[in-house]
């Protein structure tokens, strides 16, 4: 890997992780003299910090931790992705219910409320319907349909993170790689897959991962990977983070190094003048 590039993605690993850190504190803007860093909308280095991610785990993944379906209320959760929303459905998360669930969404609709959470889109599969129909009934009910073959390959021995991630891949309409991914994200810190035996080994490298292996590697932007290269590249990052990192930085996994390859890349693209799409964030304070 290109020995310069290798130190811009870890100098943006500790800057951003470092605004974190001096927001937490108190600290006034601005929390990072990097223009870039200061100017645009970035993730949290670490996904469990974002504020969408919080709620799930103090609503979903703590409340729900024993329940039989816990599974299911992440699905929903990461489908749906918007704290307001999953509040009003409460326990239709576990106790599923076509028709309220519809009826909940339909009356946001209505009134003119956010649904979704932005931070990723959402497609029907070229289906004419409307967005709302196709979550609840081609998404969600089908797999509340699948949910005790679901349950009982779940509970029924310790798996992988990615064998439970090709579960939810395959077969489920409205379930992509990048909605897989998310989901088993969230159930690597639950009883499902805690003690998986590749927190530290595999991730799945999306688009945005894989543009920002090829800037380390120096590759044509657009270069494909396989994604057993792209999983050994992941590797080589983590293994090298203690080298680059400060002692005092959180351990890093799998997941963390592919998240951070997506914001790298974003940032990267703004660095060389092609911001489009990138949301801007007053990190002045002026």
């Amino acid at each position: 890997m290109n020995e310069e590039s290798l130190v811009d993605f870890f100098y943006f690993l500790r800057c951003r992780h470092n605004i974190y850190f001096k927001k937490e504190s108190g600290c006034l803007k601005p929390w990072t003299e990097d223009p870039i860093l200061r100017d645009y909308k970035f993730c949290n280095v670490f996904r469990e910090l974002d504020t969408t991610t919080i709620w799930i785990r103090e609503n979903i993944r703590h409340r729900w931790r024993n329940h039989k379906y816990l599974w299911f209320a992440l699905a929903v959760a990461r489908r749906i992705n918007l704290p307001v929303t999953l509040s009003r459905l409460d326990d239709l998360l576990v106790n599923w219910n076509p028709e309220n669930a519809f009826y909940d969404l339909e009356h946001r609709r209505r009134m003119g409320l956010p649904i979704y959470g932005g931070a990723y889109s959402l497609s029907t599969s070229s289906i004419k319907m409307s967005k709302n129909e196709y979550t609840v009934y081609e998404c969600l009910d089908k797999l509340w349909q699948r949910r005790e073959g679901i349950t009982e390959f779940l509970e029924s021995d310790s798996y992988s993170i990615e064998e439970v991630f090709r579960i939810f891949r395959i077969g489920n309409p409205g379930i992509s790689g990048f909605l897989a991914y998310e989901i088993v994200t969230d159930m690597r810190h639950t009883r499902y897959l805690d003690q998986a035996s590749d927190i530290m080994t595999w991730a799945n490298a999306g688009p945005g991962a894989i543009r920002g292996l090829n800037r380390i590697k120096s590759n044509p932007i657009d270069s494909r990977i396989k994604p057993c290269q792209a999983n050994k590249d992941m590797q080589y990052l983590l293994s090298q983070s203690a080298h680059y990192l400060p002692n005092h930085f959180p351990t890093l996994e799998m997941r963390d190094i592919e998240h951070s390859l997506c914001e790298f890349d974003k940032y990267m693209r703004i660095k060389f003048n092609k911001s489009y799409l990138c949301r801007r964030y007053d990190g002045k304070g002026e």
